[in-house]
């Protein structure tokens, strides 16, 4: 251990220390050494309280500046300014007075709230949509809008960690708010905001039921009572609206059945039940089994769990995600790209490949495969109906008017419910059959049967015309306006003996009259008729509705392709998904579709990751195509398409050249152009061009560039036409014959070829450079035009020993070429061939006397026996090819 340090010892050091002025004798003396000792105790204490003090001033300076200390000095937040425009339908609550707005949302029925933050780039850009949405739904939708930004407001301090902006929220009256997650235009907002005013469908009949089902690709139905109490509507109320914050589109429709009796016709015996009616299957919410009761919760998960679609509908949101990856599993996937208005009651596009999805999956020894088949007949039926909708002219010849008031006092008129043609009355139990049903079933006019005898498609819209207009849909279209009396007048004879009863009796009501009484059924009419004609107008802002291709011809549409059951016939299942076209074009620029310049931005791809390939439909979009199309592709008769870059695409970024492959040869500069897949064909083909090209997984590497122009360079200084590009791989596919397990990888295209045969690849494993590359085109040029190159070379060499050895290792060459084309002369029995064989030894004999005479003091350009040994190599080369025909011939 190390000796410590007492005060005896710092004593001696301090004593040691001292200047001895008198000699020995006089210091060790006692009065001496009394003297110093005295001298040496004054000075520590002297020392100690110089310490001390200067301890205790800078604990004094420390303990000021702590107390007296001034706070850090911190700018101060910009002041709040608006986010909307006070003219606006939004409002604004920029200040961020949190509890200010939620009193004014809680008094409206829907209120849908913007959370946003004003230096955010997306709550900017969401800033517009979000207006134009308020616009259409203002006056049944209050929007406002939220800073919950702004330091020190209310609305920050309640919420302060808010991942992203903006966050948007519907609320309606007793329930919590509802996150929008869906994309952030204005037509989707506005259509999911029509889902969440309306979130149910009242079901009163069974055609009711099977018109959503033709429709929805798939209906929740709830069946809850409302004799005793509304607490079970309540909760599959809340379940619907809350089942939009994930399906923001509306797949799944939710309806209810609130007659006993028509629940019990449906086969439900217990109430409250639910079921989850799917194109292949019918599910039954069972209490007591894994959801013990009915809430929210469970009823919601089950409903999530168990949805499945034949054609799933894929969204991208605009940021990182992983869309598709669940429909990536080895399993090839076929994509639609149509504009799909979430405006729309329908898609016309996506209905028709829904019911070919349909057909593909419903498999004989399925047990619901009739199911299927008759479901698959309805939606055909539905679609072809829709098809013939005008709503524009609808809305446009619609007269806007008011009621006339029929006076009689013993007149009486039924309310009609403007979501179905059968009258709320307070006794729902009581079901009421519908008797026009009835009447077209007795007629014969089952829509199954209908359609396994009508060939003609226009036939089938023709015959169900007035089972359309009398449709429960509004508003639906003229010919419905136009018939209305005699479509109710049509079900009254059904029932006359109790419409004469009920004629006569008195009706005492404190109803106001029409013209004042804005609640009254013929002006919801009317206000039902303007809010439609004011979405119609604004969806078709977004595009006008697409329809299918029609068939033709008669005999095509009865020969139509048969691909019922075929998933069950192969050991891959085809995934069928649709994607909008509209808002996502740069998925299928990224699979080298021009989609925009598509008939209706409409196409069909099927992509095979197995086998690295993918298909596009070339024919017209329609039933016949899509069938055999996927006919097709299962039996493997379709030619694999080439994926390239789209370069007229306005919204993908892409950093390539310009010049459309065009070849560009100059003798200052080399231009290294960027091929795509068809400019990669046209300059594989070029003659009298010798091209090199790197093959990129990617952006190429800069010292294969380099090394592209250096060799390009080198070549060209030989008095050879040469051309230098790169491909990226990832953009643009080539053929089978060109594909490469590694990148980069060089290919060298020589100059004389027939097509693209004689081509000639850099090995893999060696690095990239432009000597490299000049050798392995000297490989693929013919002798003539080697020797020229080699000899051109040898005149750049540096130095005399460097072009010793280039003409010897050119003798070398030239002698192994006479012997081999000797051996050929020998062991050629076809005189025509010795003949010219004989001619080119002559040739080669003459070229090599010319390089023995040759020097290295005659390697410049004037000397005569480098002139004389170039013209004998112009003669080889023009006695070199051997006319392959005389082989044919006989000798």
């Amino acid at each position: 251990m190390f000796p410590t340090v007492d005060t005896e010892d710092i004593v001696q050091v301090t004593s040691l220390q001292r200047i001895s002025s008198v000699s020995s004798d006089v210091q060790n003396s006692p009065e001496n050494t009394q003297n110093s000792k005295q001298q040496n105790n004054k000075e520590i204490t002297l020392n100690m309280l110089i310490k001390e003090m200067v301890f205790c001033i800078a604990l004094a300076l420390t303990t000021y500046g702590a107390l007296h200390n001034t706070p850090t000095k911190v700018s101060k937040h910009p002041q709040a300014v608006r986010f909307f425009n006070s003219d606006s339908v939004v409002s604004d609550w920029y200040k961020g007075q949190l509890s200010s707005a939620l009193a004014v949302v809680n008094k409206a029925d829907i209120s849908f709230v913007m959370y946003y933050a004003p230096w955010d780039a997306e709550s900017q850009h969401v800033r517009g949509e979000f207006e134009k949405a308020a616009i259409i739904l203002s006056e049944r939708v209050h929007f406002a809008a939220i800073n919950c930004w702004n330091p020190g407001s209310e609305c920050r301090l309640h919420h302060n960690k808010i991942p992203s902006w903006p966050i948007l929220m519907a609320y309606t009256v007793n329930s919590r708010g509802v996150l929008y997650k869906g994309p952030r235009d204005a037509h989707s907002i506005v259509n999911f905001l029509e889902l969440v005013i309306k979130p149910l469908e009242r079901v009163s009949s069974t055609e009711d039921l099977v018109n959503l089902l033709s429709i929805c690709d798939a209906v929740a139905v709830g069946f809850t009572p409302l004799a005793d109490t509304s607490k079970y509507y309540n909760i599959w109320y809340t379940v619907a609206i809350k089942a939009r914050e994930f399906d923001t589109i509306g797949e799944i429709c939710f309806a209810v059945v609130t007659s006993e009796e028509l629940a019990l016709d449906l086969g439900v015996e217990t109430v409250p039940n639910a079921r989850l009616m799917l194109w292949n299957d019918t599910l039954e919410y069972i209490s007591g089994g894994a959801y013990q009761s009915w809430n929210e919760s469970s009823l919601l998960h089950w409903v999530l769990e168990n949805f499945t679609q034949p054609v799933a509908r894929v969204i991208p949101m605009w940021k990182k995600a992983f869309s598709f990856e669940r429909y990536v599993d080895g399993n090839p996937i076929l994509i639609l790209f149509t504009p799909m208005n979430p405006l729309y009651n329908q898609l016309p596009s996506y209905a028709l490949l829904r019911e070919v999805a349909m057909e593909y999956y419903n498999c004989n020894n399925n047990k619901s495969s009739q199911w299927t088949t008759e479901l698959l007949k309805l939606q055909q039926v539905q679609r072809l109906m829709y098809e013939q909708k005008n709503f524009i002219k609808f809305c446009q010849d619609f007269k806007f008017k008011k009621p006339i008031i029929n006076r009689n006092h013993y007149y009486k008129k039924e309310i009609v419910s403007q979501n179905n043609k059968y009258p709320w009355v307070n006794v729902t139990q009581k079901y009421q059959k519908n008797k026009s049903a009835d009447f077209f079933m007795k007629k014969g006019l089952a829509i199954a049967k209908f359609m396994d005898s009508s060939d003609d498609e226009s036939q089938v819209v023709t015959s169900l015309g007035l089972l359309h207009e009398c449709n429960r849909e509004l508003p639906a279209e003229r010919a419905f306006y136009d018939n209305y009396e005699k479509c109710l007048l049509f079900e009254d004879n059904f029932n006359l003996d109790q419409g004469k009863q009920e004629d006569h009796e008195s009706i005492v009501t404190t109803m106001l009259p029409f013209e004042g009484d804005h609640l009254a059924p013929e002006n919801l009419v009317q206000d039902n008729v303007k809010h439609f004609c004011k979405l119609t107008k604004f969806s078709y802002e977004f595009g006008p509705p697409i329809v299918p291709a029609k068939v033709p011809n008669a005999e095509d549409q009865i020969n139509v392709t048969d691909i019922n059951g075929l998933s069950c016939e192969n050991n891959f299942t085809l995934h069928m998904l649709a994607v909008d076209s509209v808002t996502n074009h740069h998925f299928a620029e990224s699979l080298g579709i021009d989609v925009s310049n598509k008939k209706d931005k409409t196409t069909v791809v099927i992509l095979d990751s197995k086998h690295e390939s993918q298909y596009v439909l070339s024919e017209e979009y329609s039933a016949k195509s899509i069938r055999e199309f996927i006919l097709n592709f299962t039996r493997k008769n379709l030619k694999r398409s080439l994926r390239t870059h789209v370069v007229d695409a306005a919204h993908t970024h892409y950093y390539g050249s310009d010049n459309n492959g065009q070849i560009e040869i100059t003798n200052d500069t080399i231009h290294i152009i960027d091929l795509t897949t068809r400019s990669f064909r046209k300059m594989a083909r070029t003659k009298g061009v010798i091209t090199l090209v790197a093959v990129c997984g990617g952006a190429c590497p800069a010292h294969v560039s380099r090394a592209l122009a250096a060799g390009a360079r080198l070549l060209r200084a030989c008095a050879l036409r040469v051309a230098a590009a790169r491909l990226d791989a990832r953009a643009h596919d080539l053929p089978w014959h060109y594909t490469v397990d590694r990148y980069p990888a060089v290919f060298v295209f020589p100059a004389h070829r027939e097509g693209e045969a004689g081509s000639r690849s850099y090995p893999a494993d060696e690095r990239v450079s432009g000597g490299g590359l000049v050798s392995l085109a000297l490989r693929a040029l013919a002798a003539p035009s080697h020797l020229r190159v080699r000899i051109a070379l040898c005149h750049t060499a540096k130095g005399v020993a460097k072009k010793k050895t280039c003409l010897y290792d050119i003798k070398e060459h030239l002698t192994t070429l006479i012997g081999r084309n000797l051996k050929y002369w020998r062991r050629s029995e076809h005189k025509e061939l010795k003949d010219a064989l004989f001619k080119r030894l002559q040739h080669l004999h003459r070229v090599s006397l010319d390089l023995s005479l040759m020097h290295v003091t005659d390697l410049s350009d004037k000397s005569i026996k480098l002139k004389t040994l170039l013209n004998s190599l112009s003669l080889l080369a023009k006695n070199w090819d051997i006319d392959v025909s005389i082989l044919n011939t006989k000798s």
